[in-house]
């Protein structure tokens, strides 16, 4: 009896298979957001998303604000990414990655950044990204961490990532 069930337990195991080319999965300690292109407006042909507002750290007054939208007549996704430090005095490099994947989940557009945050800082950019798969979005994946690190964390695997969308 115990033997059969054994095997049970092992199932998902043995039929689990690889992560499609989504690459949330690599990215460690991050804080992931999902917005379905179905929570987005539409007016047109530009896609509006709901605000991504998130704490880079949980303890202090530090936010991250992303606004998407994607024009599919220009076939440009555009993030506008404002992080505001109101912590009198913590620095800290933070981390912002988002991706735009289609419905089997594999990733059609990445962004990433790492900015360092002064004390008091406010700091904002926009950011355009172009792509002929732009329609297939199926959702987008924002994730945000405090990049204990510093400059430079994850740098090395947002390259990584991009490298499997340009194949």
């Amino acid at each position: 009896m115990l033997k059969p069930l054994r095997s049970l337990a092992l199932l998902p195991l043995l039929l689990a298979t690889p992560a499609l080319a989504d690459g949330r999965s690599d990215w460690t300690d991050y804080a992931w957001q999902q917005i379905k292109l179905s929570q987005c407006a539409s007016n047109g042909s530009i896609i509006a998303c709901p605000l991504y507002h998130q704490k880079w750290d949980w303890k202090r007054d530090q936010w991250i604000d992303l606004a998407i939208s994607y024009d599919l007549s220009q076939g440009q996704l555009q993030l506008s990414q404002r992080l505001t430090n109101r912590a009198p005095t913590d620095d800290d490099y933070v981390c912002v990655t988002a991706l735009a994947v289609d419905s089997a989940g594999r990733n059609i557009l990445v962004h990433h950044q790492n900015w360092h945050m002064d004390p008091g800082q406010v700091a904002e950019k926009a950011f355009a990204y172009a792509s002929p798969d732009l329609a297939d979005i199926a959702a987008i994946h924002i994730g945000s961490k405090q990049c204990r690190r510093g400059a430079g964390q994850d740098d090395a695997l947002y390259e990584s990532v991009l490298a499997g969308i340009r194949r």
